[in-house]
């Protein structure tokens, strides 16, 4: 165990996925529920890791800050895709680090975007719609070198599902549901 994380488990589920790849696919999902103006109750859906079934009993809320006509309740849809992403470099650094053996101290992502609103709101032609860059800052401590925090840094990001999707092209699809009374 290094950094509460369970190095013959992990070994254990690494050389497992060797052996099944299918159980190393992870289906992930949640639902969305609109209360009133911009705020929203969102509840995590059953997840899958491989054929085992995962009951997440989870729930939170997404709403906006007043000046985007929102009550200022909850953090908003931009705010959770960006700590969705930090805290999957962390996941990521943090197993680095336990495999590397190196015990970790201090350990905390920041990331940062800008959206140009108008973009959103379709009010000025040319305004980008998505973030045109983020960035990230990890502030580590712990016995490890600068070269092995590097590398960690690296590998981190390159291998955290989150900051690839965000950072490559993903196709979306989509369909309408249109309840009539």
């Amino acid at each position: 165990m290094r950094n509460a994380i369970p190095l013959s488990a992990l070994s254990e589920f690494a050389n497992e996925l060797k052996e099944n790849p299918e159980e190393g696919i992870a289906k992930y999902g949640v639902e969305v529920n609109w209360q009133s103006g911009t705020r929203a109750l969102v509840s995590a859906l059953p997840m899958e890791v491989g054929p085992h079934r995962v009951n997440r009993d989870f729930t939170w809320v997404i709403d906006e800050p007043r000046q985007l006509l929102g009550a200022n309740q909850a953090p908003n849809p931009q705010e959770y895709m960006l700590s969705g992403m930090g805290a999957c470099i962390m996941v990521g650094f943090v197993v680095g680090a336990s495999i590397m053996e190196i015990q970790l101290e201090h350990l905390r992502v920041r990331v940062t975007g800008q959206l140009d609103l108008a973009g959103f709101l379709g009010v000025r032609d040319g305004a980008p719609i998505p973030f045109e860059e983020i960035n990230y800052v990890i502030e580590v401590g712990g016995d490890g070198t600068h070269e092995q925090f590097e590398e960690l840094r690296q590998k981190a990001v390159s291998h955290s599902p989150n900051a690839m999707t965000i950072a490559n092209t993903v196709k979306i699809n989509g369909s309408l549901n249109i309840l009539k009374d």
